[in-house]
């Protein structure tokens, strides 16, 4: 797409209220998304640090599945061996971009590329987020709070309060002290529904 057609996409979106995600793993490709009033950038795999800050100051989302990077680095050997060769290092890639990411203090949200892994282990992320430097209360709002607020719901869920639906995860130990435990959910409640 070119700049005018982008602007054009993102500004007829934003007219109806809807949100726009730009699917880009390189650096122009988002350059071009920011620059046209995306709301979040899903992958981001070769953002580089100039690109970072710019989401940062126009409060761009990054919702960078790792485990979707991860799993396809680790069974890249069904690939042939070029390809198997660029999985592995996207995956690398795209963990180091998250840590600087973190470090730059880009607005962060858990997204997966469920089908890429095994639906079920889609928790996994919320792992990977923290094994590259996002702190455990940080992880947890950016598949809740943050999740909400970029997909324009905050005002109905993504944090328990008062007026808000009764959407809740219990999970076994305290998920602050590892994560993991998010990845075996004990009870399930949406909207006050068991």
């Amino acid at each position: 797409l070119t700049q005018e057609e982008m602007n054009a996409i993102v500004s007829e979106a934003h007219a109806w209220k809807r949100k726009v995600a730009a699917h880009c793993h390189g650096d122009l490709a988002a350059k071009m998304a920011i620059a046209a009033g995306v709301d979040s950038i899903e992958h981001g795999s070769f953002l580089k640090d100039d690109t970072l800050l710019e989401m940062k100051k126009k409060h761009v989302y990054l919702v960078a599945t790792l485990f979707a990077g991860e799993w396809v680095g680790e069974h890249a050997d069904v690939f042939p061996p070029v390809i198997a060769a660029k999985a592995r290092a996207a995956a690398a890639q795209a963990q180091q971009m998250f840590q600087r990411a973190v470090k730059i203090g880009v607005p962060l949200a858990l997204g997966t590329d469920a089908a890429v892994e095994p639906h079920g282990m889609n928790a996994h992320e919320f792992a990977l987020m923290a094994k590259n430097g996002l702190g455990a209360a940080q992880v947890l709002m950016a598949g809740t709070a943050n999740g909400a607020d970029l997909l324009g719901i905050a005002d109905r869920t993504g944090t328990l309060t008062v007026g808000k639906s009764a959407d809740i995860v219990a999970v076994p130990g305290n998920a602050l002290a590892d994560v993991h435990a998010t990845e075996h959910p004990l009870f399930v409640m949406k909207e006050g529904t068991i």
